[in-house]
């Protein structure tokens, strides 16, 4: 009779640990079963209409967590540059693009970027192989949130730039500003690209596009002209003692590559360029001829009798044992000098503000 009683407690018992030991092994299935978002499916807290969401593995928590936020600005970034490409396309004014000259030399906007809202909530560990998952969100709407605050500090900045633009009193300042929209209007575009990539209209409407503000520098281009004048002047009296032609060339190469006319146009704002080089003569007691150049060139309003806007300065020297060759020598030199100088000067204060 005890016998048969001890048998029903153990089958019992054992009834009761094979129960047991199923749950368990059941649980453990489940803490061990691989989420649906690793094979691509958006979680339920994380909709694709709200959410923008990445993969990224790696062999510690830490390492998957960048793998997904490098992967989501990876992904980001290729949607970003065919936005960009769009609208560049959509920016063509009169079927045509604009700005070729080296004042309005087109920037790759880089399209390499980090994504300052990117979040990693959610992460899983393989079991079998110990390789970490984790998944990389982007909020839209906090994302969106952030382009409008950006962008409409830069609506703010190009409309001052476009009243700038119209200044009547000083052509290259008016340019400086129809510059400085430009490169708004592209910083513009790129904020523009990233509310596309996000599905959504973040920023408010323009009144200029940027292929509009390239037509217009390239308007007020034309409409300034630089008359140049460039003379070799004696050391000790000051005089002018005659032009010097290679001078003038490199001085209105340079403004033509620029996209300005050189020489006086009708309807123009004319500036004046006024460049002077002087060559003396120096004793070393050597053999050797030694010539030094100083050099001047200034870059005048468009009025007359108004201060110089950019005034540049070269000085230097060259020997040789011939005058002849010691004193061309520094005369090309100076020359070459002296452009280059006014050059940098020039692009300088357009590239300033």
């Amino acid at each position: 009779m005890r016998f048969f009683v001890m048998s029903g407690i153990m089958n019992r018992f054992a009834f009761a640990f094979a129960m047991l030991l199923a749950i368990g092994l059941t649980g453990c299935a489940s803490m061990s079963s691989q989420p649906t978002w690793i094979s691509g499916e958006h979680p339920t807290e994380f909709p694709k209409k709200n959410f923008v969401s990445a993969l990224g593995t790696g062999a510690s928590l830490e390492a998957a967590q960048i793998a997904a936020k490098s992967e989501l600005s990876r992904v980001f970034s290729a949607e970003l540059k065919s936005e960009i490409e769009l609208i560049d396309r959509e920016s063509v004014v009169n079927g045509r693009a604009t700005g070729s000259s080296d004042v309005l030399v087109s920037t790759i906007i880089s399209t390499q970027i980090e994504l300052q809202g990117a979040e990693v909530p959610l992460h899983w560990r393989d079991a079998r192989t110990g390789e970490v998952w984790a998944l990389a969100v982007l909020d839209r709407s906090r994302e969106c949130l952030r382009i409008r605050s950006e962008g409409s500090d830069l609506i703010t900045r190009l409309d001052a730039l476009a009243e700038d633009s119209r200044e009547k009193e000083s052509p290259l300042l008016a340019i400086r500003a129809a510059i400085h929209a430009v490169e708004v209007g592209r910083e513009l575009d790129l904020l523009a690209a990233r509310s596309r990539v996000l599905g959504t209209q973040c920023l408010t409407r323009r009144s200029n596009s940027t292929g509009e503000l390239k037509a217009r520098v390239d308007r007020d281009l034309r409409r300034i002209s630089f008359v140049v004048t460039a003379r070799d002047v004696d050391p000790g009296t000051g005089k002018s003692i005659g032009p010097l032609p290679q001078l003038r060339e490199r001085i209105a190469g340079n403004l033509t590559g620029m996209g300005f006319q050189v020489g006086p146009a009708t309807g123009a704002n004319v500036i004046a360029v006024n460049a002077r080089l002087r060559l003396r003569r120096v004793d070393r007691g050597t053999e050797w001829i030694e010539y030094r150049w100083e050099g001047s060139a200034e870059i005048g309003a468009s009025r007359s009798g108004a201060p110089a806007i950019i005034a540049a300065e070269s000085d230097g020297a060259e020997s040789h044992p011939e005058s002849s060759t010691a004193r061309l020598r520094a005369r090309r030199k100076g020359e070459q000098d002296l452009a280059r100088q006014l050059d940098k000067l020039l692009k300088a204060f357009l590239a300033e503000g």
